[in-house]
């Protein structure tokens, strides 16, 4: 879900505030799921092989290095991946949730010094 600014500025309706809480408390549990699921997979995993990861996640291996990398992966490899990638998604859109809130409120004093 993609929260525009111009669907803010529209207006919520009770009922689209009470989702987005609903949406933050969903998003806040899943995120400390992951957490906790990282936390394991690093253990199994090994902090050699994880700083190793690292670097090929944060796209610092050259091209022939990320091609030979990419043939050791192995399951759990994949997994802590995957891991990362929806963490990332999960925090973009609790921040893009929370942008909304601010704006919200920010809307809500502008217009209780206009009545």
């Amino acid at each position: 879900m993609s929260l525009s600014t111009t669907a803010f500025e529209m207006g919520l309706k009770a009922e689209d505030e009470e989702f987005l809480h609903g949406m933050v408390a969903q998003l806040d549990e899943t995120i400390r799921k992951l957490v906790a699921e990282e936390k394991e997979l690093v253990k199994k995993i090994g902090s050699d092989r994880v700083e190793e990861l690292l670097e090929f996640w944060k796209q610092e291996l050259s091209e022939e290095e990320e091609l030979f990398f990419k043939m050791t992966l192995d399951y759990w490899d994949k997994i802590l991946i995957r891991n990362w990638a929806y963490s990332k998604r999960l925090h973009h859109t609790r921040a893009e949730v929370g942008r909304t809130f601010m704006k919200l409120n920010s809307n809500r004093g502008i217009d209780s010094k206009h009545e």
